[in-house]
């Protein structure tokens, strides 16, 4: 048995797979019960829920064009048990498309059904609720939205896709962040495609393989048997080993056909929690990977490696051939870096001028898209025209420089080598003394080594021109810092007034300026008072924003009136104050993905704290810490009493940008403990 049928028949299921579950889902037929159902057994929090989820992809052959078509067909019925499954009565899907061909969508029907006084009303989809958009300059997009939605209704609907882009099928999901109570899926594909199928998820994944036979009428025009093959044919019964049957000058072409049909049931949501990372990445799934194609005795191998990839990325006028190109900026760099003879000087000057000249116009794509030169003339283009651009413009200058090819966070990990895994460019400097920094010009607040989110929780792999490759991990080394002091003071009648000083530094202060960094004066304020829940802001202000490489410095003074507990002649209050901890993020009994914080961070807090005069410390918290398992992180908390005054620090530090499933329940019992040990109050007793 081929190993990957092994894995997918293996396992203790969790599911009730079957391939019939006893009712049928006939297009336009919904029961009266699925409408007076009131929640779903298996999860009574969900909020809808798919009763019905078809997909049928096949390859159809097309007389026409004398050559296959690829075909999607999809039916899905969805019960909305209230508004806040109404999310799911709309959809939308991405039509492939380039210059020489593209996908089109066809057959689009739906209807939702409602209940009103025990009769069946039932409203279709119309035209005007469709809408057909360009996505980017390779998709086109189909978006709906299904009619005169209700508490109770059920929507459903089917469409069409046809595909001449016949050695790519799409992944198969097979699981939605909704219950999915019967699901169908069937891959049938003729025996001059092979592909190797690889699986994503944890869910156990039921496959049935079974084999038929299909046939289709060729007409040549002037060929000869073995070039039928070549363009879409099949055995050829008489000519050369192969066999046909002659019907005047048509030849009836008879081949093998191989059908994977996956068959699921109560098939659980995926949850969508806390630090999930691309959570594409985890939606258990089946890939198909064309390993080769057939044509009687021709054969051409699809299975590549990264080396050949590389190859073919450089010959590429999209992308190697741009690296060339240095007239259309020769001057104005040679101008910026005359007279520096430091590559780290040279490298400096010519990223803060690619950031400052380019404006990236929010365009994922791993090649460029009108090139080089036109995107520096209009001082606009998708990533690969600006880290191209930068990758030449450094080796221009003799600073050695490579693009390094990522799949960012917005797309699903390749499970193979292939040209379309990839999404993202960025630039790797090689130095003099063999370390390495990466560059991102794309990224207004990109500093050498910081890069965005969108790359370091992706994956990457360096090439270079000799043909050689290295997967990378773009994650930072050590964890990133926030200082925090609170300096306050408690008048008798509880009353709370402090100043607040906070340091961001590294990724830390990178976030901060990509979220905030266009804020005025009375963003920041308004975002410091929902934040930390203040009565009175005093004298806001913030520095470094905008100075890269310096720490974000954020000071304000506050008034708190709702901290202090006052009960007869005593006070009660957690010294954090409103940098404590107070809601565990994480809230799952179980995960089967990692917890993706993007990198390492460490939150050191200070604290001073005077009393009021006519009171006396009763209670004060227990100094104490612990750790996560391997050094994943730590929290440590220590009070004691200096000089008449509270003194409490606090660190608590992730170590590891991702935590592996296995630990969840450790991280989730840290962060329990945490809120603990940051609720235990300081008791002040009146003398």
């Amino acid at each position: 048995m081929n190993p990957i049928n092994k894995l997918l028949l293996t396992g203790i299921c969790i599911l009730s797979f079957h391939i019939s579950s006893g009712q049928e889902y006939k297009f336009g037929k919904v029961s009266k019960a699925e409408l007076e159902e009131q929640s779903y057994e298996a999860d009574s929090t969900a909020n809808a829920v798919i009763l019905y989820d078809k997909k049928e992809v096949y390859y159809e052959y097309n007389p026409t064009v004398r050559w296959f078509l690829l075909i999607t067909e999809v039916h899905r019925r969805v019960k909305l048990y209230n508004k806040n499954g109404f999310d799911y009565a709309s959809d939308d899907f991405l039509l492939y498309k380039n210059e020489r061909a593209e996908e089109r969508m066809s057959d689009l029907k739906g209807f939702t059904y409602s209940l009103e006084g025990g009769k069946v009303i039932k409203t279709k989809l119309q035209k005007d609720g469709i809408f057909e958009n360009e996505y980017s300059e390779n998709y086109n997009q189909i978006k709906f939205t299904m009619p005169e939605l209700k508490d109770n209704s059920v929507i459903e609907y089917k469409y069409k896709i046809i595909s001449p882009f016949v050695y790519n099928i799409d992944r198969v999901v097979l699981q939605d962040q909704i219950p999915i109570k019967k699901l169908e899926v069937s891959i049938k594909t003729p025996e001059y495609f092979n592909f190797k199928k690889h699986t994503t998820g944890y869910l156990p994944i039921d496959l049935k393989e079974t084999f038929s036979n299909g046939q289709f009428v060729y007409v040549p025009e002037r060929t000869k048997a073995a070039d039928v093959l070549k363009q879409g044919g099949g055995n050829v019964r008489g000519q050369s080993g192969f066999s046909s049957k002659y019907r005047g000058k048509q030849n009836v072409i008879d081949y093998k056909i191989t059908t994977d049909n996956f068959s699921m049931s109560d098939i659980p949501a995926f949850k969508n929690e806390a630090y999930s990372g691309n959570i594409n990445n985890y939606v258990s799934s089946v890939v198909y990977e064309l390993q080769y194609t057939k044509f009687g005795s021709s054969i051409e191998d699809y299975a590549t490696t990264w080396e050949e990839i590389i190859k073919k990325m450089y010959s590429r006028g999209d992308f190697g051939g741009e690296l060339n190109k240095t007239n259309y900026y020769k001057e104005d760099i040679d101008q910026l870096v005359g007279g520096i003879s430091d590559p780290i000087k040279k490298a400096g000057l010519i990223f803060g001028y690619v950031k400052q000249k380019m404006n990236w116009n929010g365009n994922y794509r791993a090649t460029v898209q009108s090139g080089v030169r036109k995107a520096y003339k209009e001082g606009t283009g998708n990533v690969a025209d600006i880290n191209l651009m930068l990758t030449s413009m450094l080796n221009h200058v003799g600073v050695k420089a490579n693009p390094v090819l990522v799949t960012s966070n917005q797309k699903v990990t390749s499970l193979f080598p292939t040209l379309g895994g990839f999404d993202y460019v960025i630039t790797r400097v090689k130095l003099p003394n063999g370390n390495s920094i990466y560059l991102d010009a794309t990224d207004k607040y990109g500093e050498p080594n910081v890069l965005p989110n969108r790359v370091i929780q992706g994956t990457a792999r360096i090439i270079a021109e000799n043909g050689k490759s290295q997967r990378l991990n773009l994650r930072p080394g050590k964890p990133s810092l926030n200082r925090s002091s609170l300096q306050y003071e408690i008048d008798t009648d509880g009353t709370i007034k402090g100043k607040s000083n906070m340091y961001h530094l590294d990724y830390l202060a990178h976030n901060f300026r990509d979220r905030f960094g266009i804020y005025d004066q009375k963003s920041h304020e308004k975002r410091i008072l929902k934040k930390y829940e203040i009565d009175e802001l005093i004298n806001y202000e913030v520095k470094g924003a905008n100075q890269l490489g310096k720490p974000v410095n954020e000071r304000f003074e506050f008034v708190v009136e709702d901290q202090i507990e006052v009960i007869d002649n005593e006070m009660f209050f957690s010294p954090l104050l409103f940098l404590r901890n107070k809601e565990n993020i994480f809230k799952s009994d179980d995960r089967r993905y990692p917890v993706d914080f993007g990198y390492g961070f460490s939150d050191v807090y200070m604290v001073n704290i005077k009393i009021p005069e006519g009171y006396q410390i009763a209670e004060l918290p227990e100094s104490g810490g612990f750790k996560l398992p391997d050094d994943l992180g730590s929290f440590s908390f220590n009070a004691k009493i200096v000089n008449g005054m509270i003194q409490i620090s606090v660190t608590e530090t992730i170590n590891s940008a991702l935590i592996l499933p296995e630990y969840y329940p450790s991280i989730k019992e840290f962060y329990n403990k945490i809120i603990e040990k940051e609720s235990d109050q300081v008791v002040l007793k009146k003398i």
